[in-house]
């Protein structure tokens, strides 16, 4: 049980790194930043290779690296909200 717990940690953990890495890029990408963004790309692509190639996360930050659009980073930016939220529940059920 401790052991599902840390996991759940974990992924929590990296949600939320994505989901502020997003929500940087998706101000840049409104304000029209360019040169700002190679950063934030960066750390999104090294973030998502250090998931498994079927996770949630992983997926969505993908999807957000296409055609770098603020539509397509603010949808993946609230799907990962929508995870955040899923692991706190889950996490919250798993501590009774």
């Amino acid at each position: 049980m401790q052991q599902r717990r840390e996991q759940l940690l974990d992924e929590l953990r990296r949600a939320e790194q994505a989901r502020d890495l997003l929500r940087e890029l998706e101000q840049n990408l409104s304000e029209e930043k360019g040169p700002e963004l190679a950063p934030h790309v960066r750390r999104l692509e090294q973030l998502a290779q250090s998931l498994p190639e079927a996770h949630i996360v992983r997926l969505v930050i993908e999807s957000a690296l296409g055609p770098s659009e603020v539509g397509n980073v603010s949808r993946a930016r609230s799907t990962i909200e929508g995870e955040i939220s899923r692991l706190q529940g889950a996490l919250r059920y798993k501590a009774r």
